[in-house]
């Protein structure tokens, strides 16, 4: 591969890597607000839990929708929903997961409750709408 091919690659990615954290950025803070609302303890909607909650939050996204943004980017398409589908499949995956492995909750009884449905839909919503927000350029 020739050098100017090579820093041309660069420069584009270099130029993207900004939108990319303000997007996950964004989603993390988003859906940790969401948590502590819709968790039955607005009280803790304080700096404190939204920082600590984005931390946990921040792995299944690196994990699963960074990734599938990055190839989604490549053919940018704002608000798509098919997109949002994609990013609902793996944000179920995802949250499974999370709660099986750190939470050690019964893999039976997660997928019967409402808020694993409920918090799934919702990261996959957030994690699309900042997605949509800072990279998807084109229509």
């Amino acid at each position: 591969m020739e050098i100017w091919k090579l820093s041309e690659k660069v420069s584009k990615i270099s130029d993207v890597i900004p939108y990319y954290f303000f997007s996950l950025f964004l989603s993390c803070i988003s859906f940790s607000v969401f948590i502590i609302v819709f968790s039955g303890e607005p009280s803790w909607l304080q700096l404190m839990p939204v920082i600590i909650y984005s931390f946990y939050v921040v792995i299944p996204y690196l994990l699963f929708a960074v990734p599938s943004q990055i190839i989604f980017n490549k053919r940018p398409r704002k608000f798509n929903v098919f997109y949002l589908l994609i990013y609902t499949v793996l944000s179920f995956v995802a949250v499974f997961l999370f709660n099986v492995m750190l939470f050690r909750v019964e893999p039976t009884y997660l997928v019967k409750t409402q808020i694993y449905y409920g918090f799934s839909f919702a990261a996959a919503a957030i994690y699309w709408f900042w997605d949509s927000v800072f990279l998807q350029k084109k229509n």
